[in-house]
């Protein structure tokens, strides 16, 4: 909240205080310093380390910062270069890391005002911090040059259309993401698409670069939007596994600004003048309440709480950063989000909970026993969040042969 009148900060009583948070007034140092502590608390692992024999540094760990150009991800970023100007000034030239920045443009997803660009933005940046960081931008289309066999999309009866040309190995690099988004009807399945071929290419960046650490730049508020977001996409258990500090795919994930609200990162962009470097689409989200997603109505939900009771997006993250991670041991990797998913094939689930057909009949059962259980063919493993964003369409990622209409006729005729 920005004060109009100036009462004193409570923190230095010397300054007048121009921002209130949490109840507490603030003057503009005694804000960039608390919210820096909280970030510098999350990453207190990370500062120069000396060799006890020989009193030389250690050679400082990569970290990749995936940075969306928000002004959550923009204040972490300001964030991790003070500390770094910081531990060269105070180390004689060195550091406890070596930063790397990666941005994945989905700006042929969608559209963007001229003065955000994300192109132009990023070498504005890259300028502007070039001494201390490396930055690398990534169109979202790569996630097909590596991953072609992976998205094999075939029609099975749903809202998803036959992707079954992707099998072509003619067609490398001419498949694109809008292509394939718009063929997924829904803007809940879209958004959860979308994410997860962005997450997938972060990944893919810090093992190119040999980063032993990724930061992430969600806040609080958007942590708690997550934990319901996924409670809601099916993806409940797989909470403390994404959510928490920990390593994923050989990869420790850290959320410094898990402590900070969304509402205090966008004043501290404010008030460092680097709200110049905010890049958002110029998609907005609809008015109707029908037709927004899952992350709309959370997003909506949660910035009218954390102004009057921040206490509760606080509980939110505090409870599923207690949750017991589940998933993480599984032996069953999803083939499109790259989550461990329970032992249990979400599939065979389904069908086990779904009455599809009668009941078979007592010399029909007896003969099932004597046969034996019925071994599952090997597939690839699809988890449940993922059947519900594609709206439960089959994924064997294999383009196969289908049945020809005559084939199919045929089984129903009477012979």
């Amino acid at each position: 909240m920005t004060l109009e009148a100036e009462p004193q900060c409570r923190r230095c009583k010397k300054n007048g205080a121009i921002y209130i948070s949490r109840k507490e007034p603030f003057c503009k140092d005694c804000f960039v310093r608390f919210l820096r502590g909280k970030q510098r608390k999350q990453m207190a692992d990370y500062k120069v380390c000396y060799d006890p024999s020989t009193s030389t540094p250690q050679i400082p760990p990569k970290i990749l910062l995936a940075l969306s150009l928000s002004e959550s991800s923009l204040s972490l970023l300001e964030m991790l270069v003070s500390l770094l100007h910081e531990q060269r000034k105070m180390h004689r030239g060195h550091s406890g890391f070596e930063l790397f920045i990666v941005h994945v443009d989905q700006s042929n997803v969608y559209p963007y005002p001229s003065y955000m660009e994300p192109t132009a933005i990023l070498e504005n940046i890259r300028q502007t911090y070039n001494d201390m960081c490396t930055t690398i931008c990534i169109p979202v289309d790569d996630f097909f040059a590596d991953t072609r066999n992976v998205l094999h999309f075939i029609h099975n009866g749903s809202d998803i259309a036959d992707y079954s040309f992707l099998a072509d190995p003619t067609l490398d690099g001419k498949i694109t993401v809008p292509d394939v988004l718009a063929n997924v009807r829904d803007r809940t399945s879209k958004l959860d698409i979308l994410q997860t071929m962005r997450e997938a290419l972060v990944f893919n960046a810090a093992k190119e670069l040999q980063c032993t650490t990724i930061v992430w730049g969600d806040t609080m508020s958007r942590l708690a939007e997550k934990t319901l977001s996924l409670t809601a996409k099916g993806r409940g258990s797989v909470i403390p596994y994404l959510l928490s500090d920990g390593f994923r795919n050989g990869i420790y994930n850290i959320y410094p600004l898990r402590e900070v609200l969304r509402a205090e990162a966008e004043e501290y962009v404010k008030m460092l003048h680097i709200s110049n470097y905010v890049s958002k689409p110029s998609v907005k989200a609809p008015n109707v309440l029908r037709m927004m997603t899952i992350d709309d109505l959370l997003a909506n939900y949660f910035s009218d709480i954390e102004k009057g009771f921040p206490s509760i997006v606080s509980t939110v993250v505090r409870t599923a950063a207690k949750l017991t991670d589940k998933v993480a041991d599984a032996s069953n990797i999803c083939a499109l989000c790259g989550i461990p998913c329970d032992d249990r094939r979400p599939e065979r689930w389904l069908q086990d909970i779904t009455v599809n057909q009668s009941a078979p009949s007592f010399d029909a059962t007896n003969q099932q026993d004597d046969i034996g259980p019925e071994k599952d063919e090997p597939r690839l493993i699809i988890c449940y969040g993922c059947l519900v964003a594609t709206n439960g369409a089959s994924f064997p990622w294999i383009s196969t042969i289908r049945n020809s209409k005559e084939e199919v006729l045929d089984e129903y005729e009477l012979h």
